[in-house]
Formats: C-alpha cells, structure tokens, sequence
C-alpha cells in the first residue's frame, strides 16, 4: 500500500502533465489563428497605404489650377455675373 503522501504527489503529477498537454493542444489550435491576425496586420497596412495614395491622387487633382485647366479643355467659360442668381437661406 502506498503512503498517502505518494498518493498526492502521483495525483499532483498527473494532473500537471494533463494540464501541459492541454496546454499544448491550446497552442496548436490556436497558432494558426495567431499567423492569420499577423496577414491580416499586414494586409490592412498594405491597403492603408494604398488609400493614402488614393487621397493623395484625388487631391493632387482637384486642385485650383487643374480644374481650370480641364474646364478649358471642355471650353467651359465663367458665367457674366447677371447670369449668377444667389439664394439665402433663412436660418
């Protein structure tokens, strides 16, 4: 008969390695979720920066001087200030 000392160190045992190797069936589930956040991480980044470009091409093109430029390409002319009707709105 086993003393009740070895008793608990067996059981204490036990219940450690059960518990490092549901441990280490945690970790392998959840790795392959952890390399998908990583590519995501990245993926947005990569689409962040395309954005910026994006704004950056829209600004660049809608400034004074390329309006201007586009409205004489299209042979749009300013209107005489008769034809210019203003509206006020009450507030």
């Amino acid at each position: 008969m086993m003393s009740p000392k070895k008793q608990l160190y067996i059981v204490l045992c036990s219940c450690s390695l059960l518990l490092s190797i549901l441990a280490l069936i945690l970790n392998i589930k959840t790795l392959p979720l952890i390399k998908q956040t990583h590519q995501n991480s990245k993926k947005i980044t990569e689409l962040k920066e395309i954005n910026r470009h994006l704004e950056y091409q829209i600004q660049k093109q809608s400034t004074y001087e390329s309006i201007e430029k586009k409205a004489l390409q299209l042979k749009m002319t300013h209107p005489s200030s008769r034809k210019i009707t203003h509206y006020y709105l009450a507030q």
